[in-house]
């Protein structure tokens, strides 16, 4: 049975400057299968809210789920449906993809496999043999600010996928307003005491709403405000092994 939490917040500058928050998070679970995305808008396109929405609701809406691993040509189609939606949203709001970009991170997570996809900036996590680790080191771009995303014309070009053969039982996703706190860029590895409290609560505490209000509280804290005042995604997952159930999706706004 899969127990997960996630939740997104607006950053400080975007509360200063009356914009929306241009992250979004949802998660599902297929059988023993756990199903979650996310995604972040780019900053200087102004709906680009809307195109992180709709391309994590398509990405969940068409994924297909049994208990063996996808195929990469699976992957790839269902994010080209995301990619789709967002480009579909754009000419109904009458504007140009650009408008509405996004990155995109997946995680689907089956008994004793995994596969992953990332466009764009942010990090996947999960539980390795030697602590935690992350699935594809943030794609920051040739600039600075600046990374890819699902509605540029190249996307398949910087589209990352990644295969694990393994049981995973932790598992964490987050946009790049966090990653600056779970990672360290000099060594490039995770930071494991940025997680390891943050999975024992999820274990300890069997209070949904307290665990989600708490993540909430945390990711909206002035201990990580001071750090980052970018809008923040955070979803995280752990998995008993002897239990397979299905859990109910969760979300958050």
């Amino acid at each position: 049975m899969w127990k997960f939490i996630y939740g997104y917040v607006r950053g400080t500058s975007h509360s200063v400057s009356d914009q929306k928050c241009q992250d979004y998070c949802a998660s599902t679970t297929i059988g023993s299968t756990i199903v979650a995305a996310c995604a972040d808008g780019a900053g200087s396109a102004d709906l680009s809210h809307r195109g992180s929405k709709v391309a994590v609701e398509r990405f969940l809406e068409v994924v297909r789920v049994s208990e063996s691993r996808p195929e990469e040509t699976a992957i790839e189609s269902w994010v080209d449906a995301a990619r789709e939606r967002v480009i579909e949203e754009a000419a109904a709001q009458c504007v140009i993809p650009r408008q509405l970009a996004c990155t995109l991170l997946v995680a689907i997570v089956g008994t004793d496999w995994a596969v992953f996809a990332q466009i764009g900036d942010g990090v996947m996590i999960y539980n390795g043999d030697n602590g935690y680790e992350f699935v594809f080191w943030p794609d920051i771009g040739e600039y600075a600010n600046t990374t890819r995303f699902l509605t540029d014309e190249d996307y398949r070009n910087h589209l990352k996928i990644d295969f694990k053969d393994r049981n995973i039982n932790e598992l964490a996703l987050m946009t790049d307003g966090l990653q600056m706190l779970a990672l360290d860029f000099k060594e490039s590895r995770v930071h494991d005491r940025f997680f390891e409290p943050l999975f024992r609560t999820i274990r300890s505490n069997t209070d949904e709403d307290s665990l989600q209000k708490s993540l909430l509280d945390f990711m909206d804290s002035k201990r990580v405000n001071d750090r980052t005042d970018d809008d923040k995604t955070l979803f995280l997952a752990i998995r008993n092994n002897n239990d397979v159930s299905t859990n109910e999706p969760q979300q958050t706004s």
